[in-house]
């Protein structure tokens, strides 16, 4: 770090601005509210959309209705952001020097000292077009700057926890993650509204242009033009209001099912069964990443025991696994030419949506695709969905072999972890919920390979943007993900066999009261 901004940061920790909106109450918006903007917006889109080939003047009038709708939201995040973003910023000044020293503290702490100067610098009241588009820009700039605070937190705390109680860090970590969801949230609210009325309002335009068309083309007075009679957009701003939760699961799993054939070489089978037709409110983006992450250890897990258990070994010339030669006590599998979709050789089948399935085996016995092998020796990953009035529950239960004992009191702190530092070992690895095995261990698996492995994980992180193994951030961060909404995680851990993850969300429709 230069002189200068050694300096700046001198000069940052003793600005009376921040200490001065540090200060200052945090003005919460509802839920409701975040949404009324959109649904507002919405309302108006729809209502000019049918008014402009009527009367024109009531079609303006309903766009800067819209342009309304963004402004007022523009004008609470330029107010409010600057408080919250103070507040983390003197949250990290009060922390033990030797940790503010930490060079991926002071780098999350600069980041948040820069948006709050962004934010206070810009002092135009926010009148019109110009001003939402000045104003979004800066925004865009800030959610992409802080795309990385979660691994610089998870990997600053991870080099810092022996110099403050656990307790504390658990403390300071939940209130800076709450806070970055809920500044994120606003900022992103305001980023897609704005982008989705310029859409609107395009696609306004090049209506009217169609009537217009008409008009001097000499078409009748009474040819009116045809409007698209629907429902108010399914998605406003972050929030999608129509969300396909088995589509999105089978995204998510097709995703982390890749990562892990490029780790592993293999991959489990995920099945989608329950009500697989649900659809309820909620922020993709959230939920994508607490999907992700369970996945994630549940086909790592998996993966992992099946070798440490001799459900797969080792293929001679890889070291990637496959499944045991016929006669031997690995389980049955399902021969390739049963799948219900076609894929290529080594790759592991897409998520199926459906079931429970019962498919024939090759002596007649029925057999339930949520028990049977794949090709590589794995036991499936289910995922269940259950649809209530007011919640979704989603299970995913896996053969993993569980959490260990020692570990199952932890797996909710920060900065724990099992996985061991790959330099510490190359031919061993462990999963997040402590089950271990040799997978570098088998022929061919040299210096290089591990190098890959380490750039895949990194990969996967840059993906998620949060920590995928070995940082312990992974499942604390998704506890708060779903918490924030007033939702719950509970885990349940049946050890030397696998783990059910119990993950229960509200419909946000029905959660009036929930303060942002």
């Amino acid at each position: 770090m230069s002189t200068q901004q050694e300096l700046d940061n001198v000069v940052s920790f003793y600005d009376d601005q921040v200490t001065l909106y540090a200060e200052q109450e945090i003005q919460t918006v509802t839920l409701k509210a975040l949404l009324g903007f959109g649904r507002t917006k919405a309302a108006a889109a729809t209502a000019g959309a049918k008014a402009k080939v009527d009367d024109n003047n009531h079609h303006h009038h309903h766009c800067q209705q819209e342009l309304e709708v963004n402004l007022e939201m523009a004008r609470y995040a330029r107010k409010e952001l600057p408080v919250r973003l103070a507040r983390r910023v003197k949250s990290i000044q009060n922390l033990p020097f030797i940790i503010g020293t930490n060079p991926y503290i002071k780098r999350v702490y600069r980041l948040y000292y820069d948006a709050f100067q962004a934010l206070t610098a810009f002092q135009e009241d926010i009148q019109g077009k110009e001003d939402l588009d000045r104003i979004a820009e800066v925004l865009r700039g800030l959610v992409e700057s802080h795309a990385d605070v979660i691994p610089m937190l998870s990997q600053g705390f991870l080099e810092c926890k022996k110099y403050m109680d656990t307790a504390d860090i658990q403390t300071f970590l939940d209130e800076m993650i709450r806070s970055r969801i809920g500044i994120r949230l606003i900022a992103e609210q305001v980023i897609a509204l704005r982008a989705q009325t310029a859409e609107l309002l395009k696609d306004n335009g090049e209506e009217e242009d169609k009537v217009s068309s008409k008009v001097n083309n000499g078409a009748s007075n009474n040819t009116v033009a045809t409007v698209e009679q629907g429902s108010p957009s399914q998605v406003i701003g972050v929030v999608h209001t129509q969300l396909r939760l088995a589509e999105l699961v089978k995204d998510c799993a097709s995703f982390v099912q890749e990562l892990c054939n490029v780790n592993y070489g293999s991959s489990p089978d995920v099945v989608i069964n329950g009500q697989t037709d649900a659809t309820f409110t909620y922020v993709p983006v959230h939920l994508e990443y607490i999907l992700c992450e369970l996945l994630k250890n549940s086909l790592r897990a998996t993966v992992e025991h099946s070798a440490k258990i001799g459900r797969s070994v080792p293929h001679k010339a890889t070291g990637f696994f496959e499944t045991e030669e016929e006669g031997s006590t690995t389980a049955p599998s399902v021969k390739a030419e049963v799948r219900q979709v076609s894929q290529k050789e080594g790759e592991p089948s897409p998520p199926l949506i459906g079931g429970p399935v019962v498919m024939k085996e090759k002596d007649g016995e029925e057999l339930d695709i949520t028990k049977r092998l794949n090709e590589f020796g794995h036991p499936p990953v289910e995922v269940t969905i259950a649809q209530s009035e007011h919640e979704i529950t989603i299970r995913i239960r896996d053969q993993g072999g569980g959490v260990c004992k020692e570990d199952l009191d932890h797996i909710f702190d920060y900065s724990f972890t099992t996985v061991k530092d790959e330099n510490e070992s190359s031919a061993e690895s462990l999963s997040d919920n402590g089950v271990g095995v040799g997978v570098g261990s088998g022929g061919g698996r040299n210096e290089s390979e591990s190098i890959f492995k380490g750039v895949s994980r990194l990969a996967m992180q840059a993906g998620l943007g949060g920590p995928i193994a070995g940082l312990g951030f992974g499942l604390p961060l998704t506890r708060i993900y779903a918490q924030y909404f007033g939702g719950r995680m509970h885990l349940v851990s049946l050890q030397g066999h696998g783990v059910d993850v119990y993950l229960k969300l509200k419909q946000l429709e029905h959660v009036e009261d929930l303060q942002i």
